[in-house]
């Protein structure tokens, strides 16, 4: 006889299943139990694993490490593109004041408050900055290089390129250049 819950064969005058612990009603193998032709069928035998080609894990490799040393790159250079977010936002709002303070000392050293008033003046894309992209990051000491674009209220994509300084552990905007200036 068997277990009416798991299928397990059955001792004798046994009140439990050995292996659930399903009480066996009647006080025995007779009650609960059912026929060995009432038994569930055992599972049939897992078919093996297929081993994965030798050729496709050195693909999956290759993009892996890809994948990773990108997401690293992107995460070691995140902190040049802080600078230029607050300065873009602040040109965005108008405020110069704002924008200027991202400048590093020696940018601030070479042009006045009043020369940054009109280059941003000279260029109105700056002040309609909807969005941007930086794809090209890289820094080498304390000088670093963005390069992306800049998207305008009116539709339109400026190329642009920040060269940025680290002055105090802060990354600060060094020279600003537009499209093919």
């Amino acid at each position: 006889m068997y277990c009416a819950n798991c299928g397990t064969a059955l001792e004798g005058k046994a009140k439990f299943c050995a292996n659930c612990g399903h009480a066996i009603e009647g006080g025995g193998a007779a009650g609960a139990a059912v026929s060995a032709a009432a038994a569930p069928a055992a599972a049939p035998a897992a078919s093996p694993k297929k081993k994965m080609a030798r050729w496709k894990k050195i693909v999956l490799g290759v993009v892996g490490f890809v994948v990773v040393v990108f997401a690293l790159a992107m995460f070691l250079t995140s902190g040049l593109v802080d600078p230029l977010d607050r300065h873009l936002d602040a040109l965005a709002k108008g405020d110069l004041e704002a924008a200027y303070a991202e400048t590093s000392v020696a940018f601030r050293d070479n042009t006045s408050p009043e020369q940054f008033a009109a280059f941003v003046r000279g260029n109105p894309s700056l002040s309609r900055i909807t969005g941007h992209s930086f794809g090209e990051r890289s820094w080498e000491n304390n000088i670093g290089s963005v390069k992306g674009t800049l998207k305008t209220s009116d539709g339109g994509v400026v190329p642009v390129e920040f060269r940025l300084v680290k002055e105090n552990d802060q990354w600060k905007i060094l020279g600003i250049k537009l499209g093919g200036q």
